[in-house]
């Protein structure tokens, strides 16, 4: 008996040694947890105080596509149904011109078959301002803006873009040439194919009073930021054309690099990469939509990827003009028609082509050519005109007949705003075509989307 109670007290003893242990155990872990917390609650306000910095939040223009991908009643028009992005780069603080946009790009996502296309826009460009009676080089519209009012910089340019190419732009991210450098560094670096040698002893130093020559072997190389920058922005020996191409190599070699699965799972990457973005990049996208677009961006197919620089080349769409002392890039057709028509063929709408709608043109205003020349407009905007006609009587109003019943809804919306006329439905046994544009002798032309 002695013993049985000796050995129940030695237990009893120890009881009080093992509950201490156990709440020192759950302290530890308390602890921890805490001090987890709280690195977490600093990693997300530090998130949010840098992206604080870059968001702008007085954009109105804002892609469909984000407030609801199946809300066609929310299309404008054309090109609503695609992501629109433009994409400035330019000098910055500190740097002579810093407001002058040295890179002006339309990035352009199609949600719906996960293709990317790009539109290089060169900066000599001239081009009426947007809301004013004046003129001037694309790449001082930024400036321009700012002069006027601060934050009005990107505004007044994307307006500007939006008018000479007839498309929405709904949106824009404008970086600066140290951001940029940064950014390619924080990411490891980008891999580009050069297509050839390229040397430019006029490359200009960082101070911009002397030379810093650049040389890149033609091949695949491996670019940091500064030579990534370099490669982007020389012009001397080669053209303002050229380098918008090697533009467009950049920035897919970076939208490569930063898709990789060892970027975006590395906190402290994201934590650099977010500060610098913090300090040199500015856009009027929302966090909630930077979000939805990277996993869009992950779905992307490469080899869809459409690439195009406006050029002054023999079959380019331009022409120069150095008559007034400086030299100029202007449309080649004195009007904007072409440039438009290339910017809708590369940014097709996907809804429009997703109607896939046969349209009818039938003429039946007193002035002969009328329909080939608005079919031509049509077809050159991606919509699908299978018949052009000389209507029998003739017509004082313009109208457009439905004979789907409204199924062509995206299409027979887009026709109105354009032709600023009604919509008859009525029924027919052919089923030929899906809509009929009668021209009558009050058509006022093809008009740009609103």
């Amino acid at each position: 008996m002695n013993i049985f109670f000796k050995k129940k007290k030695n237990q009893n003893e120890n009881e009080p040694k093992k509950k201490s242990k156990t709440k020192r155990g759950w302290r530890i872990f308390w602890i921890i947890l805490s001090v987890l917390g709280i690195v977490g609650i600093s990693y997300i306000g530090f998130l949010y105080a840098s992206g604080n910095k870059v968001f702008d939040p007085k954009s109105l223009t804002q892609s469909p596509f984000f407030k609801s991908s199946k809300n066609t009643s929310a299309l404008r028009g054309e090109g609503d149904g695609r992501i629109n992005i433009l994409l400035l780069g330019m000098g910055g603080a500190n740097h002579p011109g810093g407001t002058l946009t040295d890179t002006i790009m339309v990035i352009s996502i199609d949600p719906n078959d996960k293709s990317l296309a790009m539109l290089s826009i060169p900066r000599d460009l001239y081009v009426p301002i947007a809301g004013t009676k004046q003129s001037s080089k694309i790449n001082e519209v930024y400036s321009i803006g700012e002069k006027e009012k601060a934050g009005n910089g990107p505004v007044l340019l994307k307006e500007t873009v939006g008018n000479i190419l007839d498309l929405p732009i709904h949106y824009y991210v404008v970086v600066d040439f140290y951001g940029f450098v940064k950014f390619v560094d924080q990411i490891g670096g980008v891999d580009v194919l050069v297509d050839k040698n390229l040397y430019d002893p006029y490359f200009p130093d960082a101070n911009m009073q002397g030379y810093d020559p650049f040389y890149i072997k033609a091949g695949q190389q491996h670019l940091d930021g500064a030579v990534a920058l370099k490669y982007a922005r020389s012009r001397e020996t080669t053209s303002d054309f050229d380098r918008a191409a090697r533009q467009q190599k950049i920035i897919a070699a970076v939208k490569e690099k930063c898709l990789t699965a060892n970027f975006l799972a590395n906190p402290k990457k994201i934590l650099d990469v977010v500060q610098i973005v913090g300090d040199h990049v500015r856009t009027d996208f929302t966090a909630s939509e930077i979000i939805a677009l990277a996993d869009l961006a992950k779905q992307i197919d490469s080899s869809k990827t459409i690439s195009k620089v406006l050029t002054s080349a023999t079959d380019g769409e331009l022409v120069s003009d150095s008559s007034s002392g400086t030299y100029y890039l202007m449309p080649k057709d004195k009007s904007w028609e072409q440039i438009r028509a290339i910017a809708h063929e590369i940014f097709t709408d996907p809804n429009l082509r997703q109607e896939n709608a046969k349209i009818e043109v039938l003429n039946a205003s007193s002035t002969a050519g009328l329909g080939s020349k608005l079919a031509q407009n049509l077809k050159s905007y991606n919509y699908n005109v299978v018949s052009i006609k000389t209507a029998d009587k003739k017509q004082t109003k313009t109208e457009i007949i439905d004979y789907t019943n409204g199924q062509k809804s995206v299409t027979l919306n887009f026709l109105k705003n354009r032709l600023n006329t009604s919509v008859t439905k009525k029924t027919q046994a052919d089923s030929s075509v899906d809509i009929t544009i009668i021209i009558g002798d009050d058509y006022k032309g093809f008009s740009k989307s609103p």
